[in-house]
């Protein structure tokens, strides 16, 4: 069974990571989060050119990535082969991958990455068998305050029960927004404990507001307010990955919403099973009729073809995420 992300906090604890490491879901948070702590671990010697594959398994044979598991670290007691698209590997490799997974390199971390986690998949379900799988989901609403007060702690940040709350309230269960509201923190906190009154000032009067707002333009095809939304976040210089954050989770509390009702489930059904209410639930119903379930799957498919232009690209960031927010309405 996978494993999530309180089983990872315990694994950071460990003196040694596992030689093969699967990892991937909905949180893009925890999954960056997990794999930063990797790479920290393993790339310790300063030699990371030479210990250190990224390899796409859309790009790469089976044959490459498994040759650079094998291969042995420079100056370094481990070396770390990344793959990502995971999902890609072919079902007719999976023996010659079994055999790896039975007598892995004990000098090499393996880290399989996955857009999209299924462990009835074969070769997901071979991974969850016979390595560790991680699947990260986004954090329950009820788990959100003790992760605000021991997020903020590792910041340096001393946030009680009421502020923990505040917080919360003003940007809901968004770990990328939690980010955010961090570092507006960090620049007023001077080492005192936050106020409720600091996050009035410095969070609820930023840009969140206007990320939503977008987000909601998106989801609604409204793309005169699409286009004025971009424009406002520009010139609050928000950082279109993060934003990216926030549109994925929409698009995703929809598309969970678009699935119900192919269940022929009740609007009242889908409000108590997404705990969504009123307006918001309203909101994310209206969304959900707008499109088929392969429509909405396929707009999750173009934020992670713009994710992965957004970590990799030469192109700037902005020039990336507006022509392609602008496609998806």
């Amino acid at each position: 069974m996978a494993k999530n992300y309180q089983d990872w906090l315990k694994q950071v604890t460990s003196p040694a990571l596992p030689p093969v490491i699967a990892m991937g879901g909905e949180e893009r948070a925890f999954v960056d989060e997990a794999l930063a702590e990797i790479k920290k671990r393993v790339l310790n010697s300063g030699l990371v050119d030479f210990n250190l594959d990224i390899l796409s398994a859309k790009s790469s044979s089976i044959e490459a990535i498994l040759s650079a598991a094998k291969a042995l670290p420079v100056m370094a007691s481990h070396r770390l082969v990344l793959v990502t698209e995971s999902e890609s590997v072919k079902v007719d490799d999976l023996t010659t991958i079994e055999q790896t997974l039975k007598t892995p390199n004990p000098s090499t971390v393996l880290v399989f990455v996955f857009d999209q986690v299924d462990t009835r998949l074969k070769f997901q379900k071979l991974l969850d068998a016979q390595a560790v799988f991680y699947k990260f989901d986004h954090p329950k609403e009820r788990e959100m305050l003790g992760l605000i007060k021991s997020r903020g702690k590792l910041r340096g940040l001393k946030i009680d029960d009421e502020a923990a709350l505040s917080l919360f309230l003003e940007i809901g269960n968004s770990l990328l927004m939690l980010d955010r509201a961090f570092e507006k923190l960090e620049l007023s906190s001077e080492g005192q404990p936050i106020t409720t009154q600091q996050i009035s000032e410095q969070v609820a009067q930023t840009a969140f507001q206007d990320a939503f707002v977008l987000a909601r333009a998106v989801v609604l095809k409204d793309r005169v307010q699409v286009a004025k939304s971009l424009c406002e976040l520009k010139k609050a210089q928000e950082i279109p990955l993060r934003l990216l954050g926030v549109l994925a989770w929409q698009f995703r509390v929809v598309l969970k919403a678009r699935l119900m009702l192919d269940d022929r489930r009740s609007g009242s059904e889908i409000g108590s099973k997404l705990n969504l209410f009123g307006d918001r639930l309203d909101f994310v119903m209206r969304a959900a009729r707008l499109l088929d379930t392969a429509g909405q799957i396929g707009r999750l498919k173009a934020l992670l073809e713009l994710d992965r232009a957004l970590k990799s690209s030469r192109v700037p960031a902005w020039l990336n995420f507006d022509r392609a927010v602008l496609e998806l309405v």
